[in-house]
């Protein structure tokens, strides 16, 4: 006899690392409404709940090989490739960053917990999102985990550039979400559905030639709204601030978080959702791909402040990212291989500088870090082998993820965007290396002074720096990886 359980797709393993995280909310609150709670105490539990997430997420590698690509709770929640990359993602985006915004949360004293409440929750929306088959399912894990992220950036009251940072994040991000929402209320009105499957379906029911203008403007601006998340110009002018304005602590974690999630979402809507009309969007691609690679590369020619300078470096980042999910199956391969070395070096990048400017910091002038490797050897040399990876030199990650994503646009004669690429990352030398100029190189009388690193942060960035040489010298795991991920779309 067929159980309602049964009827209605409910299967706890599949929400697992999401229940996980709010589990350890739940801990964390009654550690601090109930009862006293030392800080140690908040830390670890914090710790055990991220590693039981991603216990929880190896259970899901186990009811993918059981029961294959599924849906559960009435097709809400699709338990996928992308899903299972995307939900380890963020696991070791929370484990990686675990070290910078515990020691900015502890400086907080007064919101300890609160800053760690709106990590988790963050994450446990992305993981939502991630999950999620029905596109309004997608825009709540959407929307709990940006709004915890708005929160985040204005955390450091004190602070007027980061309540500006936090202001102006919340103002763009509504926006983005009023025309996320929109886009599926158009899907919605055309076709009479809500899904990611559904829409495949559908257009593939109906034929691609007979799909209706509302259907087009719909799926346009579901993607506007993801773009804004990941930063992609014309949608990037919120990036600089909120990285300047926030807790430098922080950023590592909110750039990579929203990120990731919202890459392999695109990646999933251009392989399931988009496959039989993928050429219609072929100029809207391009559009913003050239748009981004050319405003990034502009406006990080200009600036003074690191902070400032990464944010347009991911405005880059996203171009290059985006080329290659519009570019067929591999392409979303190479792109996914881009994602995993960028976050690395992203997490590497934004660790050295809570260490050099403080946890707390919104200001980061290229001039503090003026003489580093005077006193500061280690440092200097992990920062500069993410740097050189963001440019995409030989030996390190950046290059091969480079190379796999030009080639792959070469072979489907995308000829001007390999051109606009090359360009750019020619271009992208100048600054990129001008920070490990001033850091190593440059004669400075006000060299920084040597700097207490303590092990958690030498063995972060020992790891971090490894795996970026590593996937420039051995990709071929990583490139596996990926490519399981899209195979059965082929």
């Amino acid at each position: 006899m067929t159980t309602v359980s049964e009827i209605l797709g409910i299967n706890y393993v599949v929400i697992a690392p999401t229940l996980a995280l709010l589990l350890t909310v739940i801990v964390l609150l009654f550690c601090t409404i109930t009862i006293s709670t030392p800080m140690f105490v908040k830390k670890y539990v914090s710790f055990v709940g991220i590693l039981l997430t991603l216990f929880t997420i190896f259970l899901k590698f186990g009811l993918f090989l059981t029961d294959g690509v599924s849906s559960y709770f009435t097709e809400k929640i699709l338990l996928d490739e992308f899903a299972l990359v995307g939900n380890v993602l963020v696991g070791m985006v929370l484990l990686f960053t675990f070290n910078s915004f515990w020691k900015t949360s502890e400086l907080i004293e007064d919101k300890t917990t609160e800053a760690l409440i709106l990590i988790l929750m963050s994450a446990s929306g992305f993981l939502l999102m991630i999950d999620a088959e029905n596109f309004i399912m997608l825009f709540i894990g959407l929307e709990i985990g940006s709004i915890s992220l708005y929160a985040l950036a204005g955390l450091n009251r004190g602070d007027q550039l980061s309540n500006e940072a936090a202001l102006k994040y919340f103002l763009l991000g509504s926006l983005a979400s009023c025309i996320f929402v929109y886009g599926i209320a158009l899907i919605y009105v055309s076709l009479s559905i809500i899904g990611v499957y559904e829409t495949s379906i559908a257009i593939s029911f109906i034929g691609p030639d007979n799909v209706p203008l509302t259907t087009f403007v719909g799926l346009i601006l579901i993607i506007v709204g993801l773009l804004f998340k990941v930063a992609a110009a014309p949608f990037q002018a919120w990036a600089p601030d909120v990285y300047q304005g926030s807790p430098t602590g922080y950023v590592g974690y909110m750039a990579t978080v929203a990120k990731v999630s919202s890459f392999i979402v695109l990646a999933r809507l251009v392989a399931v959702s988009l496959t039989f009309i993928i050429d219609q969007f072929d100029l809207f691609f391009g559009a913003v791909v050239i748009l981004s690679v050319l405003a990034g590369a502009l406006f990080a020619a200009n600036q003074s402040d690191l902070k400032r300078l990464i944010a347009y470096s991911g405005v880059i980042q996203s171009g290059f990212i985006l080329s290659g999910i519009s570019s067929g199956v591999y392409g979303i391969s190479a792109s996914t291989f881009y994602l995993i070395t960028y976050i690395i070096q992203l997490i590497g990048i934004f660790t050295v500088f809570s260490i050099i400017s403080g946890q707390l910091s919104s200001d980061f002038q290229i001039s503090n870090i003026s003489g580093l490797f005077k006193e500061n050897k280690f440092i200097t040399i992990t920062f500069s082998i993410f740097m050189l990876g963001l440019a995409g030199l030989p030996l390190t990650s950046g290059f091969v993820s480079k190379f796999i994503l030009i080639t792959n646009l070469w072979s489907y004669e995308r000829y001007i965007l390999v051109t606009v690429l090359m360009l750019t990352t020619v271009a992208g030398f100048y600054f990129y290396l001008r920070p490990i100029w001033v850091a190593a190189v440059e004669k400075t009388e006000n060299v920084v002074e040597k700097i207490q690193v303590k092990n958690s942060d030498k063995l972060l960035l020992g790891a971090l720096a490894a795996l970026t040489i590593y996937f420039g010298l051995l990709p071929d795991t990583l490139v596996n990886i990926t490519r399981w991920m899209v195979e059965g779309y082929l």
